[in-house]
């Protein structure tokens, strides 16, 4: 009897250790899950924040100025100035004004690399993918006032707050 339970001990042994491992392993991929999805969700908030910075918070801004205008007019008759529009400046050479924002719509006018435009406070709700050349952008389109006075929209990849030409443009 003796030699008997000699032997069920070293396979108990060999099951817990297997059971073990089996713990650690499956501990370790949830780990290495949620450390990739925290990866990816903070690279898509820095998209989110990068994509804010050039166009969503000016739109806030100019909303909130546009507002606080009107309730200082209707608490005062005397007729405040209306809140000057952003400058935008063309980041991509030959970039297509159009009439509204696709792809496929009428071109109003071609502007040149650091043209300045006038941001018009609109941009689409969605993004659109297009390629620039050296890579491809995901960006919405942004309505802008050209320096000939008409109005259209760009693809928000080809304008910018500073005078600098886009990286990814050929």
């Amino acid at each position: 009897m003796s030699e008997k339970r000699g032997s069920v001990l070293p396979k108990i042994e060999l099951l817990f250790f297997v059971g073990l491992f089996l713990a650690f392993g499956i501990w370790g991929t949830r780990q290495c899950n949620r450390t990739r999805e925290q990866y990816r969700q903070n690279a898509e908030n820095e998209r989110i924040r990068h994509l804010e910075d050039s166009l969503g918070i000016v739109i806030q801004r100019q909303k909130d100025s546009v507002q606080l205008a009107r309730n200082r007019q209707s608490a005062n008759p005397i007729s405040n100035p209306a809140p000057s529009m952003p400058k935008l400046y063309v980041s991509i050479q030959g970039l297509k004004v159009r009439q509204s924002p696709k792809l496929n719509a009428e071109i109003i006018e071609s502007l040149n690399l650091y043209d300045e435009v006038l941001f018009l406070g609109e941009v689409t709700d969605s993004s659109q993918t297009i390629n620039l050349g050296k890579e491809t952008a995901n960006e919405p389109w942004v309505k802008i006032q050209t320096p000939r006075g008409r109005a259209g929209w760009v693809f928000g990849a080809g304008v910018h707050y500073y005078r600098r030409k886009h990286p990814g443009a050929e």
